[in-house]
């Protein structure tokens, strides 16, 4: 009995620490148990704790960026090569179709594989009836990765 009680009390103990990942890092990095947030990105590691990547988020440095209905916050996830693996579009205000135009057109996949460096130098065209959106994620792309 007492060991039942021990197992249910570690259970409930490692619960928290997983449910402090954000859904972005978890999306981005499935193997994802932890992280560390440093001044301008957040190192995230596996079960062992080794690094599996870092994730850069936009804001603040894409405050103002705007596309039709507001902001298009991001979050770039680099791998442990810091190689960009995945860019991930948060919560924001944008119609979801144009969005889902954005989407469909691969936008958001333009520079998967590439390092910063190549990426801020890398011409990715808007897309066709989602304009403001497609440029706002862009502009918010490299404020972003600007940084890193």
């Amino acid at each position: 009995m007492k060991r039942v009680i021990v197992m249910a009390l570690l259970s409930l103990m490692v619960l928290p620490v997983m449910a402090q990942l954000p859904a972005e890092i978890v999306k981005a990095y499935p193997k994802a148990k932890s992280i560390k947030k440093e001044a301008k990105w957040t190192v995230v590691y596996d079960a062992k704790q080794a690094v599996i990547g870092y994730a850069v988020y936009s804001k603040p440095a894409s405050d103002g960026i705007k596309g039709y209905a507001g902001e298009t916050p991001l979050m770039v996830a680099l791998n442990a090569k810091q190689r960009i693996q995945k860019v991930v579009l948060l919560d924001n205000m944008e119609t979801p179709n144009f969005l889902q135009r954005v989407i469909d057109a691969g936008l958001l996949n333009s520079w998967d594989g590439l390092k910063p460096k190549r990426a801020r130098k890398h011409d990715v065209d808007v897309v066709s009836g989602a304009t403001y959106s497609s440029r706002s994620i862009i502009q918010t792309f490299q404020a972003a990765i600007k940084n890193f």
